[in-house]
Order: C-alpha cells, then structure tokens, then sequence
C-alpha cells in the first residue's frame, strides 16, 4: 500500500500527530498522579483526545476507502466520550464529585452510552448519519456525510455537558485566590477553544481548495494539549488543587498558611492572615520560617518538632493575646511537592477562661475557709500528703505508701480510735471499694470535738493498689452535738413511748381477761346478742395488742447510726422467724456485708415470714447474691406461687396484705435508710423473688463469682 498526501495534507497530518504525541505525554505523566483529585479523569480525557487525533491522523494517511470508514467509526467513539470524561474531570477537579452519588452518574452517562450503540448500529438505523459522503474527500468529517437525528441529540448533549464543566470551572474561579487563578485560566481555555472551534465547525460552512466542508476542531486540539501541559508543568495542576482552599482552608474559622517543600508559603487565608497583620500578597512567597519568627516568636524547625505550641504575642492594636500553633505534614506524588500546612487558632479565649478559673478557685478556698473545709491529696509516686486550707497549708512528706498515709492520719487520733482506719483502708487495699467517710473524735474526746474525713481512690497501679486519694476533712463537733442531742431525745421519748405501751397493754390484758370471764358465764346468763358484743371486744383488744407489739418491734428504726453486717449472720438469726414451718433457708454470700440500718434482720424476718404466709406450698428459700451494672443485688427468692404481676408494687405500700399491712412497707423503708432499693421480680407460678439493689459501696466482702 503506497501513501501518498499533497502538502496541505502532509501539513495537517503532521500537526494532527504533534498534538497527540502532546496529549499522549500527558497521559504518561498523569499515570503516576492518579491519586491526585481530577488526575484520573483528565488522563482519560487526555487518552481519548489522543485516539481522536491518530484516527484523524489515519484518515489522512490510509488511501483505502473501509480502513477510512472505520477510522471515521472509531473516531465518532472518541467525540462522544470526550466531553462526558472532561465532565467527570471538572466534577472531581472542583470538589463537587462527593456531591453526586453514583447513581447520578450513572444517568449521566446514559446518553453517550446510547449514542456509541446508535453510531455502532447506524448501517441498519440511520441514527447518526444517514448518507455516506464522497470518498474522494479527504477532509476530517466528511466521511459521515449527512446526520441523523441521534447525531444533533448527541451534539446538544455534548454541548451541555462541556457548558456545565466550564461553569463549574468559573465558579471556583471565583472563590479562589490570584495564584491559583491562572491554572483555572488555561483549563478554561483548553475547553473553550477547541469548544467554539466545533460550534464555528457545525453550524458554518468551512470550505477549502478541493471542496469539502473542513472540522477544524482537532486543529485546535494542539493549543488544549499545550495550556494543558503548561497547567500541568508550570503552575502545579495536581500539586495543591484550588479546591482545597475553598473546602478546607477558606470554610474554617482557623488560620491557615499552605507552605511548600520549601518552607515558602503559597496560601494563606484571611484568619491566618489577621494573626499575622499581613495581606494575603504581603504573606504569599514569604517564608513561613520569617512569619513565625516575626509575629509568632518561633521557628518552623520549633514547631515541627513540638507539632503543637501555645504562643503569646501582641496584635496590631497592641492587645495580648495567646494562639494555638499546630503543623503537619502534605505528602506529594513527590518529595519536592510535598508541604506544611499550618494551623493557628487563637487561644485567647481558653487562656481567659483559665485565668478566670484560677480566680473561681480561689473564691472557692475562701468558702472552704469560711465552712471550716480542708482539702488532702496523696500520691504515691510523689510520696507526700498535701493539706490546703488547714490553719496553714503544708506537705508532709515521706509518706511513700498507703499504710504510711493510715499511720499519718492515725496520729491525729486519740487513744482507742486508732483502728477506726483499719477497716476501711484494708477494704480499699484489696480493691473492694473506692470511697470511704469516717468520723472520729480529735484532741480530748471530753470537748466534744469530731472531725470528718471522706475520701475517694482516683487512680490505682497495675497491681490494683491505691496510687492517687483525694479527700477533705471538715469539723462537724456541730454536727455531732445536734446528731447526739436528737439521739438523747430519741431515748427519753423510747422511754416515754415503753411505759406508756406497757400501760396500755396491761389495761388491754384487764379487758381480755373480763371478757373471757364473762365468756365463761352460762349460756342462760347472757343473749346471745350480748356474747357476740363480748367477741367482738376480745377480739378488739387482741388486736390492739399485736398493734403495740409491732410497735415495739419498730421503735428503733432509724435511731442508730448503719453499721457494716454480715448477710449470712444475719440470715442465719432471721431464719428463726420459720423454724418450726419445715421450710428450708440456704444462703450462700459467703462474707459479704451489706451497710444497712440495725434493723435489716426484721427485712430478712418480714421475708421469710411473706414466704410462708403468701406462697402456700414454699418448701425452700434461698438467699444469694449477684452483680449487676453499678450496683449489687440481695436476692431473697422462693419456691411458692409467686406474686402476680399486677400486684408487685402495690404490695409495698402502707396497710396492703392480710396481716399488719406493714411488713414490706416497713421493709422497704428500712432499706430506704441507706439508699437500698427493693423489688419483687419473681414468676407467677414459680415463686417470688425479692431484689435488693445495693448501691456501689454499700457492699463489701464478697467473695463468689
């Protein structure tokens, strides 16, 4: 096959092959930035922009006739994806991809998908041209010969979506700074020229020597492939893209300044740029390095060593004030176009706000003061104690453990008190609680005078041992007086409240003892009208009698101070309430104890008692315990007919049952005293199962899974 071309052709084809060798090396060099934003989809706009011109190319140069149309199919391939690509460039270019999900896209590209089957299937359809134009021709798209419908749907479409990526292009022009302006520049131009070229091409007749209409849209194509390359090359396309200005930098209220390898800042936005007192020209191309020294008292190297500084300095209306520096690294496609991004973030604000916290805290140790408050703190790597708002605040030092803090704190003890620390600090060494409060007497217990320590295990080692206590001590001789005079009260009115019930129960026995007398008496002696009286006052007084002997039982609720009691003891006592019912008790707490009021036997008492009273057919009851989220749980279940549903609250309530009515309200107001909670959770059916929820501290001891 002999190729021959006049000059006209020889000059065309070798413009034709220039551009895409240009196109092509752009291809090349993008295959190694896909992982910048856009680079992906101008390669692929790049590639099919190189397989237009070589079909070009080919057209000229091949003198068979099919080769020719073939080349011409091809190409027509190139022209509908052209556009839809450079589309997806800009989309991804100017950040706007993440705004559409793939379905759209998908939509998108619907059209040219319809157009290629519309060109591939054009000899039986017509779609995209109907005529076969003049083979002698040797200009560019007159092979196609007249189009067809589909061919000006394809033309509108491609036209929108090239219109749509030069807008989306203008728009970031307008929200990006003057440097990165020039880059925007030439991407529009690229598109606008070849763009215009074929609207001239299509909607004007071209002609040339020869005849022919001439498509000098690929004759423009050189000009896009070179601002292309220059956009590329000269001024950074896919080193720091535009978009990340409008996304990151201008959208923050923080400071920020872009600088490259160099240290050189290329960007800066207008919060970094009123830290600084410059302008955005001013800043541009100086050296970060000079910036920090100059407004910020510090260095680069400083900062990138610390990655992070609190800075004080003065702006320009000679106010001080404190800023947050932070750097870190951009890595590039390459190590000369990596950067440093620079955060600064005033701190003014947080440092007032410090400032005013230390002034709230010493409001607060004059309070302290004034309520008789003191405040302790113990570390064991620091290996002191530090007392605040004592009569003096001091360190006491050489307390390097635990059991050095309990024998410093013992010294403030009289005689006789100083086990008082026992308990709770060997409770707190084997890591069963984490708060303790005790009162005890100072100096001469005669005075009357009582202080109160609480404290509270902050940290502890690896091997679970007390590492940081904080605490306070307050003088509660006040206190103290008050709780002891409402006790001393408490046993006169016990007093008052016994001899008046023995009273009572002495004339109750009087009016029992005359009415079975008079009981006694012959059936014709009284009517029967007059007996039944006689009942029924018998009766009165036998339950005046149970009334005041429950009261007796609980005239001592809340009078004593809680106290720490085993659960298994105190079940073992209760249990005697149902001795001789044949019901079998089994608990298996082990050493658990529980802090509850004196009369925690009477709830066990009152349990067992429903148990036998209410569930029928109750063969065993068992006591144990379980741990739940935040709390501990006292479980007292049975084998019975259980409580219905419907009445578990109500049979907490004042006067409810068969009996007194106040068993389990009493119970439960008996656990109230130490915050204990109490719950019926049993099955109908199955049994009852009575729940007391313990308060993380209230427990200790035990020893079971």
């Amino acid at each position: 096959m002999i190729i021959t071309m006049s000059n006209p052709e020889l000059l065309v084809f070798l413009l034709l092959l220039g551009t895409a060798c240009i196109t092509g090396g752009i291809v090349w060099v993008l295959r190694t930035r896909q992982d910048a934003r856009g680079a992906t989809w101008l390669l692929y706009t790049s590639a099919a922009l190189t397989g237009w011109l070589c079909c070009d190319a080919a057209i000229i140069t091949v003198p068979d006739v099919p080769i020719k149309f073939a080349f011409s199919g091809a190409k027509f391939i190139f022209i509908i994806l052209t556009p839809l690509l450079f589309f997806f460039f800009t989309l991804a270019y100017t950040g706007k991809d993440e705004q559409m999900p793939g379905w759209q896209r998908a939509a998108v590209s619907i059209i040219p998908a319809v157009s290629i089957c519309a060109l591939l299937t054009n000899p039986w359809t017509g779609l995209f041209y109907v005529q076969i134009a003049d083979p002698s021709l040797w200009l560019f798209n007159g092979y196609a010969g007249p189009h067809g419908i589909w061919f000006w749907v394809n033309l509108v479409y491609s036209y929108a979506l090239i219109t749509g990526a030069l807008l989306l292009l203008t728009g970031l022009l307008t929200s990006s700074p003057q440097h990165f302006r020039r880059q925007i520049y030439l991407l529009i131009l690229s598109a606008l020229i070849p763009f215009t070229a074929n609207i001239i091409t299509v909607f004007t007749i071209i002609t040339v020597l020869g005849g022919g209409n001439v498509d000098i849209t690929p004759l423009f194509f050189a000009l896009s492939a070179i601002l292309i390359f220059i956009t590329i090359f000269w001024l950074r396309l896919f080193s720091i893209v535009p978009f990340a200005r409008a996304r990151i930098i201008t959208e923050i209220h923080e400071g920020v300044i872009v600088a490259d390898g160099n240290g050189v800042i290329i960007d800066i936005n207008s919060a970094a740029c009123l830290a600084a007192g410059l302008t955005e020209d001013e800043a541009i191309s100086l050296s970060a390095n000079e910036l920090l020294g100059r407004v910020f008292g510090t260095s680069l190297t400083a900062l990138r060593e610390a990655r992070s500084l609190t800075v004080s300095h003065t702006d320009t209306a000679k106010e001080r004030r404190w800023s947050d520096l932070t750097v870190s690294r951009v890595e590039g496609y390459d190590t000369r176009s990596g950067g440093t991004i620079i955060l600064i973030r005033d701190a003014t604000a947080r440092r007032r706000a410090e400032e005013e916290m230390k002034a709230k805290d010493l409001r607060l140790k004059i309070a302290m003061e004034g309520a008789g408050l003191a405040t302790w703190e113990w570390r064991e790597g620091l290996g002191y104690v530090i007392y605040e708002n004592l009569p003096a605040d001091r360190t006491i030092e050489n307390v390097i453990t635990i059991e050095a803090l309990v024998d410093q704190m013992k010294g403030y003890l009289p005689k006789g008190h100083e086990a008082a620390l026992d308990q709770p600090f060997a409770e707190i060494a084997a890591g069963r609680m984490n708060t303790f409060s005790l009162e005890f007497p100072i100096g001469d217990t005669e005075k009357g005078r009582w202080v109160q320590i609480t404290g509270r295990i902050i940290e502890r080692d690896e091997a679970g041992k007390s590492a940081w206590i904080v605490g306070i001590t307050q003088d509660v001789s006040t206190h103290y007086a008050a709780r002891s005079a409402v006790m001393e009260a408490n046993t006169k009115l016990k007093l008052l409240t016994s001899i008046t019930r023995h009273d009572i129960l002495n004339q109750v026995m009087v009016i029992r003892m005359v009415a079975e007398l008079t009981g006694m008496e012959p059936e014709e002696a009284m009517s029967p009208e007059v007996r039944r009286m006689v009942i029924q006052i018998d009766h009165a007084a036998a339950v005046i009698e149970d009334q005041l002997s429950f009261t007796r039982d609980y005239e001592d609720l809340g009078s004593y101070a809680p106290s720490w009691q085993n659960v298994a003891a105190v079940a073992a006592r209760a249990e005697g309430a149902i001795s001789q019912t044949g019901i079998t008790v089994s608990c298996d707490t082990d050493t658990l104890e529980i802090y509850a009021d004196p009369m925690f036997r009477k709830v066990m008492e009152n349990l067992f008692e429903n148990a036998h009273r209410h569930g029928e057919h109750v063969t065993a009851v068992t006591v144990r315990f379980e741990h739940r989220p935040g709390e501990g749980c006292l479980v007292v279940e049975d084998n019975g007919r259980g409580v219905p549903k419907e009445l578990r609250e109500r049979i907490f309530s004042q006067g409810y049952g068969q009996n007194t009515g106040f068993g389990l309200f009493l119970s439960r107001e008996i656990l109230t005293l130490t915050r204990i909670a109490i719950t019926e959770e049993g099955t109908e059916g199955e049994g009852s199962r009575f729940v007391m929820h313990i308060p993380d501290g209230g427990y200790r001891g035990y020893q079971g899974e």
